[in-house]
């Protein structure tokens, strides 16, 4: 499994995009919904199954907030 932050377009999108063709699961996220919906579309158009999730980087408690809920995902499926 590979979190990548900021993977809704650019190189975060074309890393978490390796990631997965390397057979990762893909957990994402971006500063707002919008961006995150804007990943969701792309990676299903790309045929790649993902989780995202809006998460400030520069804020500690949201980081530690995204990686439980993550984790809770992960911890209880074998696919997403």
């Amino acid at each position: 499994m590979a979190w990548v932050t900021g993977a809704s377009y650019g190189i975060g999108f074309a890393i978490a995009s390796a990631y997965a063709a390397a057979g990762a699961r893909i957990a994402f996220n971006d500063i707002n919904q919008e961006l995150v919906d804007k990943g969701l579309a792309s990676y299903k158009d790309a045929g790649i199954e993902v989780k995202g999730y809006v998460c400030d980087v520069t804020d500690e408690n949201a980081v530690a907030g995204t990686t439980e809920r993550i984790t809770r995902t992960w911890d209880r499926s074998t696919s997403w």
